[in-house]
């Protein structure tokens, strides 16, 4: 019965934060914004179907272990895909706080944004790279 209970716990636990995350994901629109830019807006279905199915995945991987046997080249295509989601993720948050205004109007800044926002992504690129290429990284 305990046992039971603690599965319970945790699958009621599991989708309430992933509840969380896929509604926040939802809130600051980053699936419609995304099919403007690119104009595809005929596939916002697909794209909200493969977002839940990879958030069902990654859940199912959290339970079981397997290993799926592939070349450097498809991870470092994956690892690609992940971190456009990451960034294009994190600059959604940044716009719907309004942070690159307010810390353009704080730090005097008039030129160079374009830049600014390289340099981000060149930084989360390079940490992102040394932490899956080099054994042990983590650690340190």
């Amino acid at each position: 019965m305990r046992t039971l209970l603690f599965i319970f716990y945790g699958l009621s636990s599991g989708l309430l934060v992933a509840a969380g995350v896929f509604s926040f994901i939802a809130t600051i629109g980053i699936v419609p914004r995304m099919a403007q830019r690119t104009q595809t807006k005929t596939y916002i279905r697909l794209y909200e179907d493969v977002i839940v199915a990879g958030g069902f995945a990654g859940s199912i991987a959290m339970f079981w272990d397997f290993s799926i046997p592939m070349h450097g080249i498809i991870f470092s295509i994956i690892g690609f895909l992940e971190g456009c989601f990451i960034g294009v993720l994190a600059m959604a948050v940044a716009e719907v706080l309004n942070v690159m205004p307010i810390f353009m109007r704080r730090s005097g800044l008039k030129i160079g944004l374009p830049l600014l926002v390289l340099a981000f992504a060149l930084g989360k690129s390079t940490g992102s790279l040394l932490y899956y290429l080099l054994d042990g990284f983590y650690e340190i």
